[in-house]
């Protein structure tokens, strides 16, 4: 009976756990833009031959990357963060280091396998 008293003023009483961030908690990160940024034509090319590349020649041909991410995604990275020539340029650098060789830097393991791990930075 004494219960019973105690649900209706429950009911209109203010929550009583409050956030001990305050309004800071409620923060997310900012929405990402679903229209894609302007590239030049020169990289809007190269997106096209790497696509083509990634898309009809590596699966007939076969994965043979040695690192992560892979050469084609590198150079389309580097492009998008440094301008067509300084990214074409570094993953040209990559393509000549694509190769079996011991690597002394970073290694990660996918699937039970060991590849080259070289990513392109962003810092400039």
């Amino acid at each position: 009976m004494v219960f019973s008293l105690f649900i209706p003023l429950q009911l209109l009483s203010l929550p009583i756990y409050q956030e001990p961030w305050g309004n800071d908690s409620l923060l997310l990160r900012p929405p990402v833009s679903k229209e894609k940024p302007k590239r030049s034509m020169a990289i809007r090319i190269a997106e096209l031959v790497i696509d083509f590349h990634q898309k009809v020649l590596s699966p007939v041909d076969g994965p043979r990357s040695h690192f992560r991410p892979t050469s084609s995604q590198y150079m389309r990275l580097a492009m998008y963060n440094y301008g067509f020539i300084k990214g074409f340029l570094m993953g040209c650098d990559r393509l000549l280091r694509e190769n079996s060789d011991d690597w002394v830097y970073r290694k990660i393991e996918i699937d039970g396998e060991i590849f080259k791990f070289d990513p392109a930075r962003i810092d400039k």
